[in-house]
């Protein structure tokens, strides 16, 4: 049985050339094929659209709120909330009465490099809200900034009042 394929044309005419309808049934049986198979990605496009939607609805619909609001993280902002009132009225004090730039200067970097330290302790604090260590040093930072703003404003008003009796004397 074994011949050569090529030898098997050359004997019968019939198979050298297709039949008139050849082409035609071609090209069906060709888009009946590509028709299934935009069918079958087309249901797959869809059932990965529908789980993704309802995988996003599901996590939108679940989703746990981003920061857990404790009794103790409020009474903190609370806290905050009023030194930082207080110090900014000090702090606009200070400038009111402060002739002296450098002065001025020097206690702005001291006040700066303590809010530096506060937003790191503040880092902190929102990391893990429970340590009382923490809290307590962000207390601890907002009373020496305010401490450092009234001793400042007291140490002006004593200067300006020996300015005024020096004058008066004279």
């Amino acid at each position: 049985m074994k011949q050569d394929i090529r030898d098997l044309f050359k004997e019968d005419e019939d198979l050298k050339t297709p039949p008139k309808n050849h082409r035609s049934e071609f090209l069906d049986k060709l888009k009946t094929q590509n028709k299934s198979k935009k069918r079958g990605y087309t249901w797959l496009k869809i059932v990965a659209v529908v789980i993704v939607a309802l995988t996003v609805g599901f996590s939108i619909f679940y989703e746990k709120p981003i920061e857990n609001v404790s009794p103790m993280l409020a009474q903190v902002e609370a806290v905050e909330a009023e030194y930082l009132k207080e110090i900014n009225a000090e702090w606009k004090n200070f400038i009111a009465i402060a002739d002296d730039e450098m002065l001025v200067d020097r206690f702005k970097k001291k006040l700066d490099e303590l809010d530096n330290d506060y937003k790191i302790i503040s880092k902190q604090f929102k990391s893990d809200a429970n340590n009382i260590q923490v809290v307590e040093a962000l207390v601890e930072n907002l009373q020496t900034r305010l401490q450092i703003l009234k001793d400042i404003q007291e140490h002006i008003n004593i200067l300006n009042q020996k300015n005024e009796q020096n004058e008066k004397s004279i």
